[in-house]
């Protein structure tokens, strides 16, 4: 039985308490990357993680939650927890993004953080309000996002389907922040280098993979498991941000 794995500290990129499993998940990312922890090893149980951590057991257990819905650990009855053997490969699979602070419009960070606040709860009004054809359209979307010419038209395309989450709330306001969000990403070319090239097929096809899977909660009319996905895919991009930096 493999020794627990000593976790290098946490990197802060975030105060808000919502936004805590998100800095566990980027830890343990770190860890995965620096070599501390190796695929097929055990990882420590949720009380000693939270301890070598300094967080909660909660905000473990949705960083966990998040590793095991993409494949990262394998959790088993009565022996505990795996890293997957192919976790590595999660790697070549994100949209890791590099930013800067902006003088003139909200930084990549500030938006994903304020968005976490809401957008998850929002999904519920979309639930409540949405129809068939805008469910389609969503799924339209997705293959868009998967056939991407360039890495400008992948954002574009992973933004268009987040307006249409927006739009789907039958509120004004609600979309007309989304507006916002998007001018401002526009105004500093999406934080991106070399946008005319192709994004990696395996970063698109993931990425429409994770936005599906809200896209059929909100088909199934499941509120709550929208909520979740929304919240665990925006917590995957704020732990993402200047990963390596």
């Amino acid at each position: 039985m493999s020794s627990p794995i000593v976790i290098a500290p946490l990197t802060a990129i975030s105060t808000h308490e919502r936004a805590t499993p998100s800095l566990v998940y980027r830890s343990l990312l770190k860890s995965i990357h620096d070599g501390h922890m190796v695929p097929g090893a055990k990882l420590p149980n949720e009380r000693d993680l939270a301890r070598q951590l300094n967080t909660s057991r909660t905000a473990v257990r949705t960083a966990l939650t998040m590793m095991e819905r993409e494949g990262l650990i394998h959790r088993r009855v009565g022996s505990g927890t795996f890293l997957a053997d192919d976790a590595l490969d999660v790697f070549s699979r994100m949209d890791q993004t590099s930013v800067t602070e902006h003088s003139s419009v909200p930084s990549f960070v500030e938006i994903v953080e304020g968005r976490l606040l809401f957008e998850p709860a929002m999904m519920h009004l979309v639930v409540d309000r949405i129809d068939e054809a805008a469910i389609a359209e969503m799924r339209q979307t997705l293959q868009a996002i998967v056939v991407s010419p360039s890495w400008r038209d992948f954002k574009e395309q992973i933004y268009d389907l987040h307006r249409q989450f927006f739009a789907a709330t039958k509120n004004r306001f609600l979309l007309q922040v989304m507006e916002s969000i998007v001018t401002d990403r526009r105004a500093v070319q999406f934080d991106g280098k070399e946008l005319e090239k192709q994004a990696p097929e395996l970063v698109r096809k993931q990425t429409s993979k994770e936005l599906g899977a809200i896209v059929e909660a909100i088909a199934d009319r499941n509120a709550k498991r929208a909520e979740d996905l929304m919240s665990e895919h925006l917590m995957r991009i704020l732990a993402t941000i200047n990963i390596w930096q």
